[in-house]
């Protein structure tokens, strides 16, 4: 089993042919064509029409380096496409300990991502408790104060002096 013997078309024509394993095989050239999105034609000599070939080359190809082998219905006129076993295995040995991998990388970056979010929480949480202090603080000062006094720059400072004894405390 060496991916590096396809092209990359016939890797992802292998990848499909993997998916719909024993699919006819016309059903499968349709299945490559529309995901290929193939538009390039050759002429059909024994009919006078134009007809897509590519998919059948991709096909064609993966059963001459021994990737997978066409076998023929008794009875009927049909052929089927299949993946060699041996082929299979290797594949399957060879792929799923990277999905496994990938698994546990998603598993990882999910955590830290909730984590992430918990921590977030707690920063919220607390900060919308130092914002109903300082505001509870501000209004206390105003109510306790003389009207006259509200606009003289003693008040501001008694209210900046405030806002940083809660913030040093809270925040800091």
């Amino acid at each position: 089993f060496n991916i590096r013997d396809l092209s990359m078309r016939e890797f992802e024509a292998f990848m499909i042919l993997l998916m719909h394993e024993g699919e006819k095989l016309s059903i499968l050239k349709q299945i490559i064509d529309l995901d290929f999105d193939d538009k390039s034609a050759t002429k059909d000599y024994h009919t006078s029409y134009i007809t897509h070939r590519k998919a059948y080359d991709h096909i064609n190809n993966l059963c001459k380096k021994g990737f997978a082998y066409k076998k023929k219905i008794k009875g009927k006129q049909e052929t089927r496409i299949y993946v060699r076993a041996t082929i299979r295995k290797k594949y399957e040995k060879f792929i799923l300990p990277t999905v496994s991998s990938i698994s546990e990388s998603l598993n990882d970056i999910i955590k830290d991502y909730m984590d992430g979010i918990k921590e977030e929480e707690k920063i919220r949480e607390k900060f919308k408790a130092y914002t109903e202090i300082i505001i509870q603080s501000i209004n206390d000062l105003i109510t306790k104060a003389p009207a006259k006094t509200l606009s003289s720059k003693g008040f501001r400072r008694k209210i900046d002096d405030t806002i940083w004894k809660y913030y040093k405390g809270e925040i800091l």
